[in-house]
């Protein structure tokens, strides 16, 4: 037996010292660059691509089997350039990879440079056009792989790589499409001895550039550092203590700080995260990612934004602070959020937003094929007074906003667009936001419910609800973008609302209260102010119930009018009566075209007298025409300020006509000379009755009795 095995030791050296002696030969005797042409056809002929070997190659097999090469290009055929190799050196132990191990010596790899390529046609440079069929094939074919589950290795198989070099390359991106274009520079990679089932250290540095139309958009340098640890036979994979950094120059230079660890194992398909970080100026965030499945993606975790104060990390990013009204707002923000997804959609089972004293719940989610977007939202309270901008800052807009749009083009209305039509076509979304209560403009709201509905270029605000001061407001807008010119339709519905409270809040006192009820479909078109008020059409209602007008008695001042042109009747002196016009019911249907409000209808119900109306509000030519009249319904004036009875039930009219410019009460005059014929008419029969009944006195006198007197009279009429 012991002979045996020096026989077989015997032969085994006797190889090794054959194999050695035949690979010394073979390297002495064989010189590769003898066959460089044959080496490029073969790249043709079975590759398909176009390879040129610009150096020299440099080989040996024992007791290394190494290669070395210099300045290679690669191009598939009538294809820019598509890579060039610089330099690269590989060496291999003949005798462990005998064995069933791989022991190297480093790997370097210098100056790659890669040259990705799309033109105008759409056409790339990393694939033949040749075979661009049968690449589709191929693609078609591997897209549902009838491939076995991995499985882990029967044997063992051992790695000892003393290090891996990558030394200055390149990868260049173009797309003469979108005139974009990417650039990564001065890619270094550096690595520690890498064997199996060992952590080993790893460094990356990059730097990456973005064009558009030739001009640089962005400017960023990485660096990522950490450990890896491989198990190749249960093909587990494991990084640990990596951190990552990515330096942005753009308009200011913004720095991302990024660690975590991971775990994959290909043979479950798995992927787990199990804390990531992320830090971004005064935003940290952190998270944990478990994939179930990579194949599918399916994906769960949590993400966690830690409080900050939104205008430092603004700053950092080179944009203006958001000026507010209150400065303690806007820096209490935060987010927590459990998600769930996979490589279709991605969904937020539980989503809690925090804004200072705010806080929302609900949930979100994106369809990644469609990119529809859900969001429910659910809050408490919130005063939008303090988020509202600065008093003097939004001033200053106002009048910028009104000097340009009257100054420009000398209109009451703009026509500058202020509805941009190309994002409400690509909008593709379903939210609702919800909050119990809100302030807004010193306004109190409750029940407050916000629902939009947008996709395929009509956006559909189905809900624009709220309570406030008594009343139940519901309103709808939709917004159909499919086509030019853009069509607004509008639906609004008021009922209860108390307007003495609301203005009370709005300005430390109500002029006027009542019950408030109106009901509007509104329907115009355009992206102008001024396209919308020159095409609006519709219909309105507006009644106003058990109201009063403070600060006016219209009744007595009437009165008062009335006996200071007539000296018709009894006239006493006015008395001091309350200065306030109490009213049952005002308001009236109204017909909207074109921008014209017409009306046919309104009445106001007062205590003592009635005002009636017809009119038109011109919206486009801002002007205004309408007539009432004032009837006296029935003389409740008589202790305060009593009239002729003969001016009861008569039509008192008023013009009010002319530009939304003049004061009211240049706006608004009574019709003198229909007046003047009212009191005409009423001292002439004022006249006439008292002349008659002085001719009937006299006639009584003469003819004796009251027969014979209307015996006459009668005669005379005859």
């Amino acid at each position: 037996m012991g002979k045996l095995i020096k026989i077989v030791l015997g032969l085994l050296l006797v190889c090794v010292i054959l194999i050695a002696a035949g690979g010394a030969l073979l390297s002495a005797f064989v010189d590769p660059n003898d066959y460089k042409a044959e080496i490029e056809q073969a790249a043709l002929d079975q590759g398909g691509i176009e390879l040129k070997i610009g150096g020299d190659i440099n080989w040996s097999v024992f007791p290394r089997l190494s290669l070395a090469v210099d300045n290679i290009d690669v191009r598939f055929p009538e294809q820019p350039s598509l890579a060039h190799l610089q330099q690269a050196q590989i060496s291999v132990r003949v005798m462990e990879l005998l064995s069933g191990n791989v022991q190297m010596n480093s790997i370097i790899i210098e100056g790659l440079n890669l040259d990705l390529a799309k033109n105008k046609a759409g056409q790339v440079n990393w694939q033949s056009s040749a075979n661009s069929e049968a690449a589709k094939s191929s693609v078609t074919q591997e897209s549902n792989p009838a491939k076995p589950a991995p499985t882990a290795s029967g044997t063992s198989l051992k790695v000892d790589i003393e290090s891996v070099q990558v030394i200055s390359g390149t990868v260049n991106y173009s797309d003469e499409q979108t005139a974009q274009r990417f650039q990564l520079n001065n890619i270094n990679l550096k690595t520690g001895r890498i064997t199996n089932n060992e952590l080993f250290p790893f460094s990356l540095s990059l730097n990456a550039k973005q064009l558009q139309n030739g001009k640089q958009v962005m400017e960023a340098a990485t660096q990522f550092d950490g450990q890896i640890l491989l198990d190749l036979n249960k093909q587990q994979y494991q990084l640990k203590d990596f951190i990552g950094e990515l330096n942005i120059q753009n308009s200011t230079n913004l720095q991302v700080q990024f660690k975590t660890n991971a775990n994959i194992d290909l043979i479950t398909r798995q992927l787990i995260v199990d804390n990531w970080n992320a830090e971004v100026a005064n935003l940290h965030l952190n998270g944990k990612l478990t994939i179930a499945n990579l194949d599918t993606l399916d994906m769960s975790g949590t993400v966690t934004a830690a409080p900050f104060a939104l205008n430092p990390l603004l700053a950092t990013l080179g944009q203006a602070p958001v000026q507010t009204s209150d400065s303690a707002v806007l820096k209490n923000i935060g987010l927590i959020s459990t998600f769930s997804g996979n490589a279709d959609a991605i969904n937020t089972s539980s989503l809690t937003i925090k804004l200072d004293d705010t806080s929302f719940d609900g949930n979100a989610g994106i369809n990644l094929k469609t990119s529809r977007i859900t969001l429910k939202l659910a809050g408490n309270s919130i005063n939008l007074d303090r988020y509202l901008p600065a008093a003097e800052e939004q001033t200053a807009t106002t009048e910028k906003v009104a000097n340009s749009s009257s100054s420009a083009t000398g209109e009451r209305y703009s026509k500058e667009e202020i509805i941009p039509i190309e994002p409400l076509q690509s909008l593709n979304l379903d939210a609702a936001i919800s909050l119990k209560s809100a302030t807004y403009q010193k306004f109190k709201m409750s029940n407050i419910d916000l629902a939009v509905d947008a996709n395929n270029g009509i956006v559909k605000a189905k809900r624009i609800n709220v309570d406030m001061y008594g009343g139940i407001i519901r309103n709808s807008v939709t917004l159909d973008a499919r086509k030019k010119p853009l069509k607004i339709t509008t639906k609004k519905s008021v009922s209860g609302l108390q307007i003495g409270d609301l203005l009370t809040d709005l300005a430390g006192e109500a002029q006027l209260t009542g019950t408030l009820s109106t009901k509007a479909n509104v329907t115009s078109y355009g992206q102008s102010v001024h396209s919308i008020v020159n095409s609006m059409n519709g219909t309105a209602n507006i009644t106003v119930l058990n109201g009063v007008v403070k600060g006016i008695n219209v009744a007595q001042e009437l009165c008062q009018t009335i006996n200071n042109l007539s000296a018709a009747g009894s006239v006493k002196p006015a008395k001091t009566v309350d200065q306030s016009t109490p009213f049952a019911k005002m308001g009236g249907n109204f017909n909207i075209k074109k921008g014209v409000i017409s009306n046919k209808d309104l009445g106001v119900r007062l205590d003592a007298m009635n005002i009636k109306g017809k009119g038109a509000v011109n919206l486009p030519k801002a002007l205004i025409d309408y007539q009432l009249a004032l009837i006296i319904e029935e003389n409740l004036f008589k202790k305060t300020c009593p009239v002729n009875n003969r001016l009861e039930g008569v039509e008192w009219p008023m013009r009010c006509k002319g530009s939304f410019d003049l004061e009211p009460t240049q706006l608004c005059k009574p019709d003198a000379k229909a007046i003047r014929n009212i009191l005409k008419k009423a001292i002439t029969s004022k006249i006439k009755d008292e002349l008659s009944t002085k001719v009937q006195d006299k006639l009584k006198d003469k003819l004796g009795g009251d027969d014979a007197v209307k015996g006459l009279l009668k005669g005379l009429f005859k």
